[in-house]
Order: C-alpha cells, then sequence, then structure tokens
C-alpha cells in the first residue's frame, strides 16, 4: 500500500479515538480500511482522489465472494455489515476532513438480496434478443409481419431501453413521448410517482419508426378484440401480451442461455442498471433513472459486478 494510504489510515485511526469509539472498533476499523485501501491499490486507483462511489461497490461486490482464510467460508452478513461500517466512516473522515468529491457513506447491507438471487443478462444475451426480432412471424406477408415484429423491439426498447417497469410500459401513451425533447413521462409509476426517462439515440429512432410507421397498423377493425381501449396508448395491447412478446422472442432465439434463464420483463430492467452501473454511471444517477426513492434499492444491482465483470 502506497505511504499516502497508510498515513490516512493512521489518520483515521486518530480521529476514531477522538470521537470515543470503543478500543475493539479503534483497532478493527482501520485494518478494514486498509485492506479496502490496499484492493483500490492493486486494482489500479492511487489517489484518494481517484475512489468513487463505483469504487466502493466494486470493492463490496468482492468481498461477497472472498473467503476467509481460516474458515474458508464466505464472510457472513455480521462481519461484512462491521466492513461496510467500516467504510462508511472512512468516507465521513474524508468528508470532515475537505474531501467533498469523496464518495458518501453508502449505509450499504446485504441481507435484502440474499434471500433472493437477482438474474440479469449479459450485453451479448440483450443483442441476441433484438437479433431474434427478424425470426419472428415469417409465415406472415410482409405488411403484417413487420408492424408485429415492432412491437416486439419495442417491447425490449422500452423495458430494456428505458427500464420501465411492466405496468408502466403497459400505461404508457403516445402523448407521454416526447420527441423534441428525447424524454418519456413514466405518470404514476411506482408508489404512484411520475419521472422523466431519456432516451437514447437507438431507442429515440426505434420509437420514432415505430409511432409514426407502424402503430397504426393495429387501428385497423380486425384488431379491435385486441386492442379495445388501446388507441390513446404506445404500446397496443393488453396486459399479458407485454411478457408473452419476451416469451416469443426467447422461443425462436438460438440462445440456450436465454431459453434456460426464461427472462421476464424485469429482468431486462434488472440487465440494463447493471449493464449502466458496470460501464461507470454514477449510483444516483442509476437510481434516477429507475424511478428508485431511495439508493437502497438501487444498491441490488452492485453485487453483481464482480460475478458478471467477465460477462458483461
Amino acid at each position: 500500500m502506497n505511504n499516502s494510504y497508510t498515513a490516512l489510515t493512521e489518520a483515521y485511526t486518530q480521529y476514531l479515538q477522538t470521537l470515543g469509539f470503543a478500543s475493539s472498533t479503534v483497532y478493527d476499523f482501520p485494518r478494514f480500511v486498509s485492506d479496502f485501501l490496499r484492493y483500490t491499490d492493486r486494482q489500479g486507483t492511487k489517489q484518494i482522489k481517484a475512489i468513487t462511489t463505483k469504487t466502493v461497490f466494486t470493492y463490496f461486490a468482492h468481498l461477497e465472494q472472498v473467503k476467509g482464510k481460516r474458515t474458508g467460508q464466505t464472510f457472513s452478513s455480521a462481519h461484512l455489515k462491521r466492513i461496510f461500517l467500516a467504510v462508511d466512516k472512512f468516507l465521513e473522515f474524508l468528508h470532515h476532513n475537505g474531501l467533498q468529491s469523496a464518495p458518501a457513506p453508502t449505509r450499504y447491507t446485504v441481507e435484502h438480496y440474499r434471500k433472493k438471487p437477482l438474474q440479469v443478462l449479459t450485453s451479448d444475451e440483450i443483442q441476441k434478443l433484438y437479433d431474434t426480432v427478424e425470426l419472428t412471424y415469417l409465415d406472415m406477408h410482409f405488411a403484417g409481419r413487420e408492424p408485429r415484429q415492432m412491437t416486439l423491439k419495442l417491447v425490449l426498447d422500452l423495458c430494456y431501453g428505458c427500464a420501465l417497469r411492466r405496468n408502466e410500459a403497459l400505461n404508457l401513451k403516445l402523448n407521454d413521448v416526447n420527441f423534441e425533447q428525447r424524454i418519456i413521462h413514466v405518470k404514476q409509476g411506482k408508489n404512484y410517482k411520475d419521472r422523466f426517462v431519456p432516451m437514447s439515440g437507438k431507442v429515440y429512432e426505434s420509437l420514432q419508426n415505430y409511432v409514426y410507421q407502424h402503430r397504426r397498423y393495429f387501428n385497423e377493425d380486425r384488431f379491435k378484440g385486441q386492442t379495445k381501449g388501446r388507441n390513446e396508448y404506445l404500446y397496443p395491447f393488453g396486459s399479458c401480451s407485454i411478457a408473452k412478446a419476451l416469451e416469443l422472442l426467447i422461443k425462436y432465439s438460438e440462445s440456450q442461455s436465454l431459453k434456460d434463464k426464461k427472462p421476464t420483463p424485469h429482468t431486462l430492467r434488472h440487465s440494463i442498471a447493471t449493464h449502466l452501473l458496470q460501464n461507470g454511471m454514477n449510483i444516483e444517477h442509476i437510481a434516477r433513472f429507475l424511478g428508485h426513492s431511495t439508493l437502497e434499492s438501487t444498491k441490488i444491482y452492485t453485487h453483481i459486478l464482480n460475478e458478471y465483470q467477465n460477462e458483461l
């Protein structure tokens, strides 16, 4: 560990003593922080000002996979929590000493997601879903096939590209899509909250193509039974059809991993959040993109970084 990190650890120890922490904490917390700083040093982060929120969560994800030298087992939740507290207190120490660029304390916990593993798709698997769109409805003539294929792509664009929940995608109206400002207005999302979701360049072009070229196809009389009451909505069909659209893509896909994982529309939302985090987006920005009220909900995506970093 470099000298500047060693000096910071010593100053952190004095900080804990000044605040009157128990002797066990004064002993343990600097050791935990030293391990954290050694890890960041090995990962190429040589200066304290270069530590980011992603750095912290990548370390936490790493810890959840590490096995103790003495026990040969992964760390208990209680031990991990103590390490996380030590790092949080260190981040607080940095702020108190004028390093305002340091990440805010995370208040990170592990218990809630250990009950149910989080499933995500890799970027390659997402691309395979998009590629499969052209393999569907091949028994139909072009005029009928293309609009139906575009509804399948729309599901991917909304649930992955815009990270919408299934009901948010289902309830999105045509006038909620603002092409001039390139945003989608999600009204009355989870917990009755509104939010604005930016469209990427690809999603923007795809939605424009769908709205101006293909959406009107489903206003024809022969679709009245399937699209009744849906004329003002972006997605033309009813509540179960979004999940069925994804099932159809999986069925026609040549990917065995997609068939094994059996992703749902919410899996697509998990996946884009994970990919954004993997690509370095600040977790606060991801939380706003997803419509989370607090960072606690967003932090569930951080634990898979270490597991998936060779796949994404």
